[in-house]
């Protein structure tokens, strides 16, 4: 079992260190903000919104970081930022360094690396651009969307060649993510790489936002899916926060996915409504089908159905050790509060969930009206 040990917790920014099965050498914590939540919960949320909101997710989570001695053993110019393009340049980590630390004389690297499917499997098709100066002594930070981890996979590749061949040591990776367990996997092999290759190299963090998501892959039965691609809430490890945040509508929990493609959510607006629209269109057709709200929730956010307050208290306990009482019981309130007699049999029909997508279709058409199908 993973669960996650409160660090600290306030309204601006709390931290959970990640703990349990697969603990390697990588160190594992999942940040919550007002930010981040809205960028997972808000797929509406784009563009140079979309960008400041992470931005300022990131400096909030640099400013408190529990790994803060590792940022402040180097000078401002041995931090350096990898941005794969063109998701990575969404966290703005450059900007949001300044905004946490006061840094202004950090290094910004920048490297292609464009994923495609090839013969049922993913492979990396474009990788050709690189623009890497790394400091000697540099902490390395990294903020990009993971879903098959192939790009991030590939790139460390380059970067650790690039360090190896330049004879260039760094003491450490902070890597901040919307994503899945892939990164792990990736990070633990970079671990160990530059751990043998320089003496001073001294920590790999793993920083997920809200969540430790889920990848949908072939075992996943879900309506409505894209393998390899959807990152999704269902069985995930969630921040208190994140979860709480579930029961302020019906959109939230429905979503496909948590962010969707963040690289046309930022620079091509167009294509990316075209694809959450086309989203809750395939579900308003489920619903005229017979599909109902009920089913839907239950699909795609499925709670442990709780004998009681007693059982609930005792499950978020084991997973969430740290968080105070008072959390858990406006949690508690708010499960029940959904789930009453009376929503419970208007969610049993077709047209509850019928009446949520044209609510959220409404609101996305509504923002860009004059998209290209």
């Amino acid at each position: 079992m993973q669960y996650l040990e409160a660090v600290s917790r306030s309204p601006r920014v709390s931290w959970y260190r990640l703990l349990g099965e697969h603990q390697g050498a990588v160190q594992r914590w999942v940040v919550s903000t007002p930010q981040s939540i809205a960028v997972c919960n808000q797929p509406e949320v784009v563009g140079v919104e979309f960008s400041q909101k992470l931005r300022e997710a990131m400096a909030a989570a640099l400013s408190t970081a529990p790994f803060m001695s590792l940022l402040r053993s180097v000078s401002s110019a041995q931090l350096c930022i990898m941005n794969f393009l063109r998701g990575g340049l969404n966290f703005d980590l450059r900007n949001a360094l300044h905004d946490a630390l006061g840094s202004n004389l950090h290094a910004t690297c920048f490297m292609s690396s464009q994923r495609s499917r090839k013969e049922g499997r993913w492979v990396v098709k474009e990788d050709m651009y690189r623009k890497m100066q790394i400091p000697k002594g540099s902490v390395l930070l990294v903020g990009d969307v993971v879903a098959t981890g192939v790009t991030v996979d590939n790139g460390f590749e380059v970067i650790v060649q690039h360090l190896d061949t330049t004879d260039t040591p760094i003491t450490g990776v902070v890597f901040f993510t919307i994503g899945c367990h892939k990164i792990e996997k990736v990070l633990e092999k970079v671990h160990t790489r530059l751990a043998a290759r320089f003496p001073g190299y001294r920590e790999t963090h793993v920083v997920y936002l809200e969540s430790k998501l889920r990848l949908v892959d072939s075992s996943t039965h879900l309506m409505i899916a894209i393998q390899g691609t959807d990152l999704i809430k269902r069985h995930a490890l969630l921040s208190p926060e994140f979860e709480a945040s579930q029961y302020t509508a019906f959109g939230p929990p429905l979503e496909r996915c948590a962010i969707y493609d963040a690289g046309s959510r930022a620079f091509d607006v167009a294509e990316y409504f075209n694809d959450v629209i086309r989203y809750w269109e395939q579900v308003q057709q489920l619903a005229r089908r017979g599909y109902t709200l009920a089913e839907a929730l239950k699909e795609r956010w499925p709670e442990r159905d709780y004998a009681d307050r007693e059982r609930f208290f005792e499950v978020k306990h084991r997973e969430w050790p740290g968080t105070d009482d008072g959390f858990l019981e406006e949690l508690w309130s708010s499960c029940q509060a959904r789930w009453t007699p009376e929503f419970l049999r208007q969610a049993q029909t077709s047209e509850a969930l019928e009446a949520v997508c044209e609510q959220r279709l409404s609101t996305l058409r509504g923002i860009l009206p004059d998209r290209g199908h």
